[in-house]
């Protein structure tokens, strides 16, 4: 014996709804009468009827339920050029409807350009739709600001062109939006000029206290520069606190900006960020130095992608101590770590060959290499 369906509940109140309709879906009416309006043959206004058949979809009786479902999956083009359009449909009407017909461009069309859309009908619609209809979602940036995870769902769409969805994306990130877990989003911000990233952050909000180059009154109300503490001095712990409160309450987008426009206290914090894309924003900051980039390469405890980063730019090594420091780092790939070692001074291969904290091949190349006789001149 098959088990009963358990059927969701309406959003819809059937008291919500004018009478014609109301008598047309009430559960006591005869099933036949309600099979009628499921599909589409009860004498009502168009946005009355769809809003009708889409109650039904909620129906008790499993016919009248598909009857409805398939009268809206193939809802009449001269309903649909009426309804669709109609910025006084029911938001949960417009939301089944988009997924009901998003692969029907011209009905899909009037319902992304229908502003009572709700954000998740585009997200769905988004990731399915045609090229052509991409375009258009392309196209809203009201929408895209108002619903970022409208852009994740177009990276996943095959029918976006690739040229549409970094437009997007680009968008986004010029205006301070970027997404947690997207490479999209990353590969957006890396492509940013360091003018751009300036002005993306100044579109943010941020503590003037911890921004590159922040000036305070000092006792004799004349302005000074506010520092960064030199290498190896002691954080002051309740800045560190402070700083670590307003991270909590950071958005993504908010922490790229900050990673752009904070100092340097700013940026080493936040290369430690679990988040790619903040991590990375903190390392390719236009105001990062050689001795932060340094300093970065010996951390064990900056983000493995900023390891990466750093070890992957030539600029950067061909200073010889951020060099030795990614050969030491275990978070640098081991290969990358290896080709290393031969443009190391005798010396530090001799430290390496005994030295346990480094990765095992790196250790063995190093005690191979010393015993050879290989490696620069010290």
């Amino acid at each position: 014996m098959n088990e009963p369906v358990e059927v969701p509940i309406c959003p819809i109140a059937l008291e919500a709804l004018p009478p014609m309709a109301r008598r047309a879906v009430d559960p006591a009416s005869p099933v036949p009468a309600r099979l009628m309006a499921a599909r589409g043959m009860a004498p009502m206004q168009p946005r009355e009827l769809v809003t009708a058949q889409f109650v039904l979809t909620f129906d008790a009786d499993p016919k009248v339920r598909e009857t409805a479902e398939k009268a809206l999956t193939n809802l009449d083009a001269r309903i649909a050029n009426s309804v669709l359009v109609d910025p006084q449909l029911s938001v949960h009407v417009l939301d089944y409807l988009a997924t009901a017909l998003a692969l029907r461009d011209g009905d899909i069309e009037r319902i992304l350009l229908n502003n009572s859309t709700p954000d998740r009908a585009y997200i769905y619609v988004a990731e399915i739709c045609s090229e052509h209809v991409s375009e258009i979602i392309a196209n809203n940036q009201a929408r895209l600001l108002k619903a970022p995870e409208i852009a994740r769902a177009l990276t996943k769409n095959p029918n976006a062109r690739k040229a549409t969805v970094d437009r997007v994306i680009d968008f986004l990130v010029r205006s301070s939006i970027v997404l947690d877990d997207s490479m999209e989003f990353e590969r957006a911000l890396l492509r940013l000029t360091g003018e751009e990233r300036m002005r993306m952050a100044d579109e943010v909000d941020l503590p003037a206290e911890y921004l590159e180059g922040y000036a305070e009154d000092d006792d004799n109300g004349e302005q000074r520069l506010i520092e960064d503490e030199g290498e190896g001095a002691e954080e002051d712990e309740g800045k560190k606190k402070s700083l670590e409160m307003l991270l909590r309450n950071m958005s993504t987008g908010q922490k790229v900006a900050f990673a752009t426009k904070g100092n340097k206290s700013v940026r080493k914090r936040l290369m430690t960020d679990a988040n790619r894309v903040v991590a990375m924003s903190a390392i390719t900051s236009p105001a990062i130095t050689e001795t932060e980039i340094a300093e970065a390469a010996r951390s064990r405890v900056v983000n493995t992608e900023v390891i990466q980063y750093i070890s992957n730019q030539k600029d950067f090594t061909k200073n010889y101590q951020i060099r030795l420091s990614l050969v030491q780092n275990p978070k640098t790939h081991v290969a990358k770590a290896m080709a290393m070692v031969s443009t190391l001074q005798k010396r530090d291969i001799k430290q390496l060959a005994v030295n346990k904290s480094v990765p095992s091949p790196i250790r063995s190349l190093a005690m191979k290499m010393r015993k050879t006789g290989d490696g620069s001149a010290g």
